[in-house]
């Protein structure tokens, strides 16, 4: 399994998912929008692994 930028921000999506459901509170920063624009732009991006130079 190769490490994608797609991957990079589903695995940030939910983690700010959970942190969102654990009630964490960053001031006015919405971690549950953040986390929505990190799924929508896991699909916007295209599918380049990471740390690979040819």
């Amino acid at each position: 399994m190769t490490f994608t930028f797609r991957s990079l921000l589903l695995l940030i999506a939910v983690v700010l998912f959970v942190l969102a459901a654990l009630g964490l509170d960053l001031g006015g920063i919405s971690l549950v929008a953040l986390g929505l624009a990190c799924f929508a732009g896991a699909f916007l991006v295209p599918e380049t692994a990471l740390g690979t130079r040819r």
